[in-house]
């Protein structure tokens, strides 16, 4: 009977710990550039997935890969992408709560000319918020896809581009090369930026949320914003 009820427990502790493990973690994303606006969104999504009763796990992925991968299930979503994605990432459903706002900014030559006037400009691919802006304008010249903002930036002080489509925040940790002559920036367009689930976590989309709101409601947000130094 010792011997019964030893196996018994056993298949009891198993079980639990099984189900414990099965719970430790459970929503898988890439790992974003690490800025003051993307850590303080991976914060604040690591404390609502908590509230909902989630963990979720950040793995190193290439970025011009993440938004397919996510698309195709993969990754269990995107931390954080603006609306253009939507248009041709079907299954990525977007949480309806405003993480920030980022600004589309080109760089330029000083002379007197707007961006449908450059001969080519320099875009970062994984970036689908660049091509629908230009898409939207009557941008008629060369885009030449980079892999990095660095390689954006070279280009530019080399006058190989005439211009470089770049988002603000992600410019943060990168110092402009001094190329010879004037250059300057000018914002094009600002974009509130999203989570996004892949559709077959659909289920976690509203009551994530509702999380984002009470931690909004309770000051968390406010005090993670001034923890990253973030305007409010």
């Amino acid at each position: 009977m010792n011997r019964h009820f030893s196996i018994l427990l056993l298949l009891v502790n198993l079980s639990f710990s099984a189900s414990c493990f099965s719970h430790q973690y459970n929503l898988t994303f890439n790992r974003p550039q690490s800025t003051p606006q993307a850590d303080y969104a991976l914060e604040l999504l690591k404390l609502a997935y908590a509230d909902i009763g989630f963990k979720i796990h950040i793995i190193d992925f290439s970025h011009q890969n993440a938004l397919l991968a996510a698309n195709n299930g993969v990754l269990d979503g995107q931390l954080g992408r603006d609306a253009s994605i939507e248009e041709n990432y079907e299954n990525l459903i977007r949480v309806d709560y405003e993480l920030f706002k980022f600004d589309l900014v080109l760089y330029k030559n000083c002379l007197p000319s707007s961006l449908e006037q450059l001969d080519s400009v320099a875009i970062v691919d994984g970036y689908p918020v660049q091509e629908h802006y230009l898409a939207s304008t009557q941008f008629a010249g060369n885009i030449i896809k980079v892999k990095s903002m660095n390689t954006q930036l070279n280009l530019l002080a080399q006058k190989k581009v005439q211009g470089a489509l770049m988002i603000n925040f992600i410019m943060q940790n990168n110092e402009l090369p001094s190329p010879q002559g004037c250059f300057v920036k000018e914002v094009l367009s600002t974009h509130p930026l999203y989570h996004y689930l892949n559709k077959r976590n659909e289920n976690l989309v509203e009551k994530l949320k509702v999380s984002l709101i009470n931690l909004t409601n309770n000051g968390t947000v406010y005090a993670l914003k001034a923890k990253y130094g973030l305007s409010f």
